[in-house]
């Protein structure tokens, strides 16, 4: 595994590989793997998921994962570059800075002939499914793999009913929380995440990137984009999903505060050509935490059967 933090549309940006770095040549590889994060979009809880992505595929292609602009900071030189605050510069950290964002990183590092399994995770999969609207990247992208995707009414699902008529009038108290959080010495941080993964029962190897969640800066942009997402993502895009049914596979969950088992069932009504499966297996929509394995393996044997055919 590689990784480092190149500038990317003016802002330092987290990124994960395995096999080519970004910048190698790709030699004779004509496919690659592409995953767009949920939010919030830190590479580092999808290492487990992608490595076995990538073990699933017999090592024989890259696969790469892009962060979220300004939700990952490198916290120790040589990666440490300076990230653009929020203030005059909330084009690049919107939902549709965002796109733009992964727009750039694909016409920058993936060459045209390259064939893109894409990947979303979350709000990961809206901005896969705007991608498709890019006729230049269109015509790069294989299939589509979206998981527990949000990509319609989130403010109506119960997490969204939550942030936005709960959190958000006292978001202020939440914001001197992670503040104030955010001056204790290190050591105390890390013990008091660490404490709630064994409560949890979340992987301990995430306790340095949950670290990061600890950065005001990058909660900010966290907090910035979920707003947006909120606003911007309402209805289905029925048109695209049509227009592109044979390359998009959905995989929802039965326990998903984002997506109810309902977004399920109409899409099936309103698109039966639709390749969509409901998880019978009771994964969380943050399946990166405990059931990475599972969908790494899940989402390789997708891959291996929709691969390029020299």
């Amino acid at each position: 595994m590689q990784e480092s933090y190149p500038v990317i549309g003016r802002v330092p940006t987290h990124i994960l590989t395995w096999g080519k770095w970004i910048e190698e040549s790709l030699g004779d590889h004509i496919e690659i793997v592409l995953c767009i994060t949920g939010n919030p979009g830190l590479p580092g809880f999808y290492t487990k998921f992608l490595s076995t992505v990538y073990n699933c595929l017999n090592k024989e292609i890259p696969v790469w994962v892009i962060g979220h602009a300004g939700h990952d900071e490198a916290s120790d030189s040589p990666y440490k570059k300076p990230v653009p605050p929020i203030e005059g510069n909330e084009h690049l950290f919107n939902l549709q800075g965002q796109l733009q964002h992964k727009i750039d990183f694909i016409r920058k590092y993936v060459p045209a002939h390259v064939k893109i399994h894409l990947v979303g995770h979350s709000i990961g999969c809206y901005l896969a499914l705007q991608l498709l609207k890019i006729p230049d990247i269109n015509k790069q992208i294989q299939h589509c793999y979206f998981l527990f995707p949000t990509l319609e009414r989130m403010k109506d699902a119960r997490n969204g009913f939550i942030l936005t008529q709960i959190i958000r009038p006292i978001y202020f108290i939440v914001q001197w929380f992670y503040r104030c959080f955010a001056l204790l010495p290190n050591v105390i941080k890390i013990w008091i995440i660490y404490c709630y993964f064994v409560v949890t029962r979340a992987p301990k190897y995430y306790i340095g990137t949950a670290l990061k969640y600890t950065n005001p800066a990058v909660m900010d942009k966290v907090w910035f984009m979920a707003l947006d997402e909120m606003e911007k993502v309402r209805s289905l895009d029925i048109a695209t999903i049509e227009q592109n049914a044979r390359r998009l596979k959905f995989y929802y969950g039965t326990t998903d505060g984002w997506v109810p088992v309902k977004y399920y069932k109409e899409l099936v009504e309103k698109v039966p050509d639709a390749d969509a499966e409901l998880c019978t297996r009771k994964f969380e929509h943050a399946f990166v935490l405990r059931s990475a394995d599972q969908m790494g393996f899940m989402v390789g044997e997708w891959i291996l059967k929709n691969r390029v055919i020299d």
